[in-house]
């Protein structure tokens, strides 16, 4: 039997994103699993990546490669690329005090300030070798100005990004007491990596050939998405949750109606066929139970949800024979 490195962790995470706050054993063994798998075909892929351009180890460039298309997951990941450098710069002016160094000189008048910071932060933009640029914008660069339509959708996406999700937190501890506050803070800190390399580094028992770097942007990056990929599987789960708890309500009350009316029931009041889509927001109803009387999510919950993603992927590729050469090929995951 596989031992599970990160059980408390990302129960601490699932909690975050809605979770009940001591999630099923079973279920969360199986996110670990499959956030394992995905981790592993990420650097896969990023490995191909790297060897066609002839390098010995993956770059920051390669995973975030994989990811291009989900622009709001690639300005999260700069945003937190930025502050990470702004914070390493504020550590090596002020010696190896911790992560709270850079908090505490602000707080007591340090020479770093809140404007050098801010302007630090705005300096250390993650460039990606595959994004169109000319020669306008390179002499502006060059001459210290920025365009101002350079970074504005990418900010303004990250904006909103970050809103939508300081006000999923708002609605989560608004009916918060002290203590229950102080947990869900608690269980925000939970990470993959941070201060954990050698636990995340036996947590993928990779091979030496697809072994990452120490001491490493790649290492922090993987760690940030293995991060995203418990929050997609738990919110597609809850959504799955959410909508059997609705069919099941909708079912009951039906045949209370049927009983009710001795069973006859008119053609045209008769309920549709189609199924509504697991994973869209049910409406709610007074016979759904109240928050505090939630049940924990089931490995068919989560199963379900990552099932969805990988139907998706496969609806968009070919179904046609592709392999003409015969033998075996690798069979393509998507990515969560």
């Amino acid at each position: 039997m596989r031992e599970y490195k990160y059980s408390q962790e990302i129960s601490q995470m699932m909690f975050v994103f809605g979770e009940v706050q001591d999630p099923n054993p079973d279920t969360v063994n199986l996110v670990e699993d499959i956030v394992r798998s995905q981790v592993i075909e990420l650097i896969i892929q990023a490995r191909a990546l790297a060897n066609r351009r002839g390098a010995r180890y993956l770059s920051a460039e390669d995973l975030i490669f994989l990811i291009r298309h989900d622009r709001g997951k690639v300005n999260r990941l700069r945003t937190y690329l930025s502050w990470k450098d702004v914070r390493k710069h504020a550590k090596d002016s002020h010696g190896d005090g911790g992560p709270g160094v850079e908090v505490d000189a602000l707080e007591e008048g340090g020479a770093i300030s809140t404007e050098k910071l801010t302007a630090k932060a705005q300096k250390i933009t993650i460039k990606l070798p595959w994004e169109i640029t000319t020669i306008y914008s390179e002499a502006l660069k060059q001459a210290g100005h920025q365009s101002d339509d350079e970074e504005d959708e990418d900010d303004i996406e990250a904006h909103e990004a970050s809103i939508q999700r300081l006000r999923e937190a708002d609605e989560a501890t608004r009916a918060m007491t002290r203590d229950e506050y102080q947990h869900y803070s608690d269980c925000r800190q939970a990470s993959f990596t941070y201060r954990k390399g050698k636990r995340f580094r036996e947590f993928l028992n990779l091979p030496s050939y697809l072994d990452l770097k120490q001491n490493d942007d790649t290492i922090d990056i993987v760690g940030f998405l293995a991060f995203e990929m418990v929050r997609s599987l738990t919110i597609g789960g809850l959504n799955v949750k959410r909508a059997l708890e609705s069919r099941s309500v909708d079912a009951s009350v039906s045949l209370a109606k049927r009983k009710a009316t001795g069973g006859s029931e008119s053609p045209n009041k008769k309920q549709r066929t189609d199924d509504p889509d697991p994973f869209s927001e049910p409406v709610s109803s007074l016979f759904l139970p109240p928050p505090e009387a939630r049940t924990a999510l089931r490995p068919e919950h989560i199963q379900d949800s990552f099932a969805r993603v990988q139907r998706d992927w496969s609806h968009t590729r070919s179904s046609g024979m592709r392999n003409w050469r015969g033998g075996l090929i690798r069979t393509g995951v998507a990515l969560i």
